[in-house]
């Protein structure tokens, strides 16, 4: 199975992992990590972890922004692995997507459909068009 973890500034990542399980029901291998009070280094190394525990089976990595201290650290994970892809701007939509996908879609293709869920999730919303 394709694991997630999801690292962000603050309570966001715990706070999107709680909604997605009110919307989709329960759901292992997902794991929230903040970066509130850690350096680079402890928060690397918790992420590291938590990619080894999976033993070699693929593993998307959400972080909240480009750029940020968390996106750095899981890029610098993403050069070591093949086996991590990196996707920043991390959303609920994206996420229900990777976990509504994460069983039928190859690794390779599946970054893709998360960005394209979370693309068309971001709009104006219209009351005339709904």
């Amino acid at each position: 199975m394709i694991a997630c973890i999801i690292v962000t500034h603050g309570r966001l990542a715990q706070e999107l992992v709680e909604t997605a399980r009110r919307i989709f029901g329960d759901f292992d291998s997902c794991a929230a990590v903040t970066n509130e009070g850690k350096s680079p280094n402890a928060l690397y190394e918790e992420v590291r972890q938590l990619v080894d525990a999976r033993k070699g089976e693929p593993c998307v990595v959400f972080v909240d922004f480009t750029g940020g201290s968390c996106c750095h650290v899981c890029l610098r994970l993403q050069v070591e692995r093949k086996d991590v892809a990196v996707i920043s701007g991390v959303n609920l939509p994206m996420l229900l997507a990777f976990l509504n996908k994460r069983d039928s879609v190859p690794f390779e293709h599946l970054a893709d459909e998360i960005l394209e869920r979370g693309r068309n999730s971001i709009r104006l919303v219209d009351p005339e068009t709904l």
